[in-house]
């Protein structure tokens, strides 16, 4: 038996009528998202011959969108050393808390003390590394890599101190040169900038280097002469390079060490959704963060 035409047009309105229904119904949830209590955060590098700095922030959740840490004002910040208290002021160029009464010493072993309204005190203590000079560094001569560049080939020599020991390497090239402008007037200019560095061993290699640096220990070197042998990528010891390059050994303590190692995988591994998850390094009590120890010695290459 056929089906009416009119009773088909029906049955379709009533189909539309339904789904049209449906499609509007829209049901909004609101889900209270816990925010726990931020952490305060405590970062600092105490370098040798240096006034102490320290900065002081709130930790953020992980769905703020803020990128900015903005300081904690009302903060009171120590520096102990053997039982003297130096009290950090807050500076509002830079954000952090500063003493210019007392200047950081290698050897000394300083407690960072950080007391903030409705937290409980946040501490940190750290032991200044004693320096260690660079001894030699030899330019090794120019290894090319294709046609158009070319890598310099460097070793540094230093005499590595018993015991533990932690060291970041880095190189700097630098120039100052004149031009006149368009009214006659002379014009200085300088160039400053890092050098990558790329180690010879495959020991000092890591997956991450954020701004050419090498991070080491002293496992295979340990109280005897290191030669750390290296490339520059480029070639700035040719006659029309005029500038100079000078290499910086810091000694750098094991929280730098672990910090940096930690920080600079999980930088390297952003954006990654495969990659393992790394926990930065801290050495906070009561709060994250970091304080950390460093001596510089630096020196300047000789063509």
């Amino acid at each position: 038996m056929a089906i009416p035409q009119t009773f088909k047009y029906f049955r379709l309105l009533v189909v539309l009528g339904v789904l049209f229904v449906y499609s509007s119904c829209e049901t909004t949830v609101d889900i209270d998202i816990p925010f726990e209590k931020p952490q305060v955060t405590v970062n600092s590098s105490l370098a040798h011959n240096t006034f102490p700095k320290v900065r002081v922030t709130y930790s953020k959740h992980i769905l703020d969108n803020n990128w900015e840490y903005e300081p904690i004002r009302d903060a009171e910040v120590k520096l102990i050393h053997q039982g003297e208290t130096y009290p950090l002021s807050f500076d509002e160029a830079t954000g952090e808390y500063i003493s210019l009464d007392h200047m950081i010493a290698e050897g000394n072993e300083y407690k960072v003390e950080v007391l903030v309204p409705g937290y409980d005190p946040v501490t940190a203590t750290e032991t200044i590394p004693i320096r260690v000079p660079i001894k030699n560094l030899l330019y090794q001569g120019q290894v090319q890599v294709d046609s158009w560049s070319s890598r310099d080939d460097i070793q540094l020599t230093f005499d590595d101190p018993p015991g533990e020991n932690y060291y970041e390497i880095s190189a700097h090239y630098y120039r100052m040169h004149t031009y006149t402008d368009q009214d006659g007037n002379l014009v200085y200019y300088e160039e400053n900038y890092p050098l990558y560095l790329e180690p010879k061993n495959p020991t000092y290699e890591k997956d991450f280097n954020t701004d050419g640096e090498l991070l080491i220990d002293d496992k295979l070197f340990d109280g005897a002469e290191a030669k750390i042998d290296m490339f520059i990528n480029g070639s700035y010891f040719t006659e029309d390079m005029d500038g100079e390059v000078s290499f910086t050994l810091k000694v750098v303590t094991r929280n730098y060490y672990l910090f940096h190692s930690t920080y600079g995988l999980q930088w390297w591994n952003d954006g990654d959704p495969f990659a393992q998850p790394v926990q930065v390094y801290s050495n906070i009590s009561n709060g994250i963060g970091i304080v950390m120890g460093e001596s510089i010695s630096v020196k300047r290459m000789e063509e």
